[in-house]
């Protein structure tokens, strides 16, 4: 569609993480930096969180492309809505065993069994849950569980907890107490500032082949981090209109008219949260 009319490789804006070198801004670089010095580190649980839409897939997926040649075996498990009957056999098969029973205890022990091995050939096990926040308070109690096996005098297994800010609260309720005190990072991944708002779409753009075509003026980046809150996943919703309605309307500049026009359609049917800020266009 547009990228044809625009000359570019591909969508710069797909709402889908891609395997596109991400925009590694300032939080985003403070996050990753911290998930590898925690992960060598080898203690405990580590809670990774952040608003829907910041970025935390993409920032997952590139912190495991980048511990692929460490001797690190990952289980990379999406919650959703797991059951605590479940989790503790799905963490089991993420792990290598696929002959499981239904007795928890006896899972367990074959767990245990299988990472002290792998800890024994100078390998480490790491277990990563996305979308955590949706996991039942029984089925967080179940990591408590894995939390007490040990390798020597170390945790047997290091815990990635993968979720939106809700899950930091969820953690501090008196029922989860005692988990909450095994976690030695919290890691917030925060929106995008104003001027890297602005570096963040031509990153994307550059990313395809972009060759000024469109031209952005640099009027249009304070109004779209106002109305996108610094969130990477509206600004692509954004961008992707205004691509859009050029191609519709063939144009290859945008400035304060056009983007007005496109962020009025999108306000008007509720695409989008109220501006940061009041603007009078």
């Amino acid at each position: 569609m547009y990228e044809q009319f625009y000359h570019l490789k591909e969508d710069p804006f797909r709402l889908s993480p891609n395997t596109k070198p991400c925009y590694k801004h300032a939080s985003y670089s403070h996050a990753k930096t911290y998930m590898l010095y925690a992960l060598r580190r080898g203690e405990g649980i580590v809670l990774v969180t952040g608003r829907s839409g910041t970025g935390k897939t993409a920032l997952l997926r590139d912190f495991i492309h980048s511990i692929k040649n460490e001797p690190v075996v990952t289980a990379d498990l999406v919650s959703t809505q797991l059951q605590a009957t479940d989790l503790i056999r799905m963490i089991a098969f993420g792990f290598g065993i696929s002959q499981l029973t239904n007795d928890e205890a006896e899972v367990i022990s074959e767990l245990e069994t299988q990472l002290s091995g792998m800890r024994n050939f100078g390998r480490r096990p790491l277990l990563i849950i996305d979308e955590a926040q949706n996991l039942e308070t029984e089925s967080l109690r179940k990591i408590e569980l894995l939390m007490r096996l040990r390798w020597k005098s170390e945790p047997l297994l290091q815990i990635f907890l993968i979720g939106r800010d809700g899950l930091h609260e969820l953690l501090l309720t008196e029922k989860l107490k005692q988990l909450y005190a095994q976690v030695n990072a919290v890691i917030c991944l925060e929106p995008l500032d104003e001027s890297s708002t602005g570096e963040y779409i031509r990153h994307r753009l550059k990313q395809v082949g972009w060759n000024n075509d469109p031209q952005l003026a640099d009027e249009i980046y304070p109004i779209i981090f106002n109305y996108s809150h610094g969130i990477p996943r509206l600004i692509n919703l954004i961008c992707s209109q205004i691509l859009l309605f050029g191609m519709t309307e063939e144009q290859h500049f945008f400035g304060l008219n056009e983007i007005n026009l496109v962020l009025r359609q999108m306000t008007n049917d509720q695409m989008l949260p109220s501006p940061l800020r009041h603007v009078t266009s």
